[in-house]
């Protein structure tokens, strides 16, 4: 079984208060797959074999580099195993991942590819959990996982994001098609440290702004200059670079760059001119693509 493991990008992004500190926060954000996707390749084996995995980045003359983390700790290992947990017993397979979405990049590749192996894995065995077990069993690896579980679908439809990830509401694809520019700075942004700069930085009368979220959902187009991010002043504001880069690229392109999720990804609506975004941040790689 061959599967395309689709990017996201946020949209728009709000963020509420957590109930207690260090836990989870509420959020509402309307996510979008685009056209950027790992290759993953799910192969049965018998059942007198050891599961095996191979997870690298995409590299020309079909010799992937590997990645420069523990297996055992990637998502898509993980959610094998947890499917394994859930039936109570082995399902032997050769895992291949050729990764294309740059890690760290708030564009949900990990989660993605978590996602297409517990629905990859439920259809070579023919387990037929049902989309809300798929959904319980997405929580446990991270809240960007059950986005990306659309039953029927080879690429996720849009959809508004609720509660901590669990609550999903699909979208018809009417932005489907749109170029899209993604601007990549060649770092990560920790998820953690945007977060906690967030909770630091939010005054005590910051509240959950879900109907400017559905506001923006309801348009014919994407209304590039309505879009937001809670979370890019703090994504930002890390010492890494990221806002510099950012007013960089809008002085020089006149648009308005956007922080998907936790950073570091920026992306720009509309196709721009490479030239000048290179210009602009030298350091940085750029990708021309479009909204699924």
């Amino acid at each position: 079984m061959i599967l395309r493991a689709h990017a996201k990008v946020n949209l728009a992004l709000a963020i509420g208060k957590s109930s207690v500190p260090g836990g989870l926060h509420p959020i509402c954000s309307w996510m979008h797959a685009i056209e950027l996707f790992d290759r993953i390749e799910i192969c049965p084996l018998s059942q007198d074999q050891e599961s095996m995995y191979s997870i690298g980045w995409a590299k020309k003359e079909n010799k992937d580099e590997p990645v420069d983390w523990e297996m055992e700790q990637d998502l898509a290992v993980r959610a094998h195993k947890l499917f394994e947990a859930h039936v109570g017993h082995q399902l032997p397979v050769l895992i291949r991942i050729s990764k294309s979405i740059p890690a760290g990049g708030g564009l949900g590749g990990g989660s993605s590819d978590a996602a297409s192996v517990l629905m990859g894995i439920n259809r070579l065995f023919d387990l037929q959990l049902n989309q809300t077990t798929l959904v319980k069993l997405a929580m446990k690896l991270g809240s960007d996982v059950p986005f990306f579980l659309d039953s029927g679908k080879q690429v996720p439809r849009p959809a508004i994001i609720e509660g901590v990830g669990e609550k999903i509401t699909r979208l018809d694809s009417r932005c489907a098609g749109e170029p899209i520019t993604l601007i990549f700075p060649g770092f990560e942004c920790s998820t953690g440290r945007v977060y906690r700069a967030f909770d630091e930085q939010i005054g005590p009368g910051h509240t959950l702004a879900r109907d400017t979220i559905y506001k923006l959902t309801r348009r014919s187009v994407v209304d590039t200059d309505g879009l937001f991010n809670d979370l890019q002043i703090p994504a930002c504001g890390l010492g890494n670079g990221l806002g510099a880069i950012k007013s960089a690229i809008e002085d020089k392109i006149g648009k308005p760059a956007h922080v998907s999720g936790s950073g570091s990804t920026l992306f720009v609506i509309g196709q721009v001119d490479s030239g000048l975004v290179g210009q602009a941040a030298p350091a940085c790689r750029i990708l021309q693509t479009w909204l699924c």
